[in-house]
């Protein structure tokens, strides 16, 4: 006689693959990053409201989102602008140098043999070498995650080292002792900015030429060279720094014998062009 028993058996839930658990938890992780990164930014957002107020609010601000993120990119470009436009502190007699100083240690700040974010060496090497392709950063997020930082890093470099050298430029025109200064951070500047294309606007590209002019004439006393980088400025951004470009050119024209027709003609273009009246309603 037969016999028979009936058996059970629980089917178990399906395993979780732990390439799944693994995506579950990195999303997480990259949600969590996006919003601390969203609500920092939001901060900065706040700290450039205050530029144009006092500047013990803004400084106080500034410390504090230091502390918070030291190596943070997006708050040194801020503080990089800050900088470029602050007024100065009435205890302050040489705007141009306080300026030049003030310019001077955001950019140091930036760079890593100071203890900043940005590698200077490792960036060279990076953007020396082809980048992946766009279908390449899609299918690699380290790659992708590696060129948004360096992106962000030359950005700023850029930047720093712009800033810093049209500031010392000026303070070169009135101080000759910082000419040789001037002359290096030129050098330094050219790695990465040295041509129109490198900046990003009209009216950078203008204080690039004035830049190149003044190391033209200061470092190099190649006067002609300095004059036709101007007029070729000139011509090209006429509707944009008419009167900045022509009043460089008359400081040229000053330090050289027999261009007295030159300066007259100059001058009264500018005061055709721009009448007293008009240069104080634009507050030019």
């Amino acid at each position: 006689m037969a016999t028979s028993m009936r058996l059970v058996y629980a089917v178990p839930p399906k395993p979780i693959k732990k390439e799944e658990e693994k995506k579950s938890t990195d999303d997480d992780e990259e949600d969590e990053k996006a919003l601390d990164d969203a609500v920092f930014q939001s901060k900065i957002d706040f700290l450039a409201k205050l530029r144009s107020k006092k500047s013990e609010t803004y400084s106080d601000l500034a410390s504090k989102l230091q502390e918070e993120r030291p190596l943070s990119i997006p708050l040194l470009i801020e503080l990089l602008t800050f900088a470029k436009s602050a007024p100065k502190s009435e205890s302050e007699t040489n705007e141009s140098k306080w300026r030049s100083d003030e310019v001077g240690k955001v950019k140091d700040a930036m760079l890593k043999v100071n203890g900043g974010p940005i590698d200077e060496v490792a960036l060279a090497q990076y953007f020396g070498v082809n980048p992946p392709s766009e279908d390449e950063l899609e299918d690699d997020k380290e790659a992708k995650e590696l060129k948004k930082d360096m992106d962000e890093q030359k950005k700023a470099l850029k930047a720093g080292l712009f800033a810093s050298t049209c500031a010392l430029g000026k303070l070169a025109d009135e101080d000759k002792s910082k000419v040789n200064d001037f002359d290096a951070s030129v050098k330094g500047m050219k790695q990465w900015v040295g041509k129109p294309a490198d900046v990003a606007d009209d009216d950078e590209k203008v204080q690039l030429a004035i830049v190149l002019s003044r190391h033209a004439r200061l470092c190099q006393n190649k006067k002609a060279l300095a004059m036709s980088i101007l007029l070729k400025a000139r011509k090209d951004h006429a509707n944009v720094s008419y009167k900045d470009i022509t009043n460089e050119l008359i400081s040229i024209c000053k330090k050289i014998e027999g261009m007295d027709h030159l300066i007259d003609n100059s001058e009264n273009d500018i005061f055709n062009r721009f009448p007293v009246a008009k240069q104080k309603n634009l507050n030019l």
